[in-house]
């Protein structure tokens, strides 16, 4: 029998080499992957002790942790990702929303960006068209070629908060 020990737990914990193996195995590809997030060590001390909470509840129960229970407790915290490895879709600056538009959806997207009415925003741009004598429209016409197209404000805003959140968090584990 090996002993390993986890951060966050006073004792060392008793399993097989091969289990011992698997989990300096996980830990080592979590260190790796977030190597460039500046709360690497955060996030390993994290995962450690979650890991040893789940260790411990192991052995309490009865249970010896050899290879096939240390793989059941690694299954179900599931692979450790950071941002590099996961694409993320990233939200456009500037979209056209399909459900709800009244010309393009291009006022509708800003709005949405914007956290505006979008009443609000499009009075102002046709104020804006007045007073520029046109040379808004030709920017939004531009805008219409580059801009994407996305189905409705409700999915722009969740890409809106996913990529808040990629943005905040370093590497994770992807579930429990």
């Amino acid at each position: 029998m090996d002993h390993l020990a986890l951060a966050g737990h006073a004792g060392a914990f008793p399993m097989t080499p091969a289990a011992k193996t698997r989990i300096l195995s996980y830990l080592g590809r979590a260190r790796t992957d977030g190597q460039d997030d500046p709360d690497r060590d955060d996030v390993l001390r994290d995962i450690e002790a979650d890991l040893g909470d789940h260790l411990r509840a192991a052995l309490d129960s009865g249970a010896e942790l050899d290879d096939d229970t240390i793989a059941r407790i690694l299954e179900q915290f599931g692979p450790v990702e950071s941002p590099r490895s996961v694409p993320q879709r990233r939200a456009p600056v500037l979209c056209r929303i399909d459900e709800g538009r009244m010309l393009s959806g291009l006022c509708l997207g800003l709005a949405t960006r914007a956290e505006l009415r979008v009443d609000w925003l499009r009075t102002i741009a046709f104020f804006l068209l007045l007073l520029t004598g046109g040379l808004l429209g030709l920017a939004y016409l531009i805008a219409l070629l580059f801009a994407p197209r996305i189905a409705s404000a409700q999915e722009y805003r969740a890409l809106l908060v996913e990529q808040s959140n990629a943005e905040k968090d370093g590497p994770r584990r992807a579930s429990r």
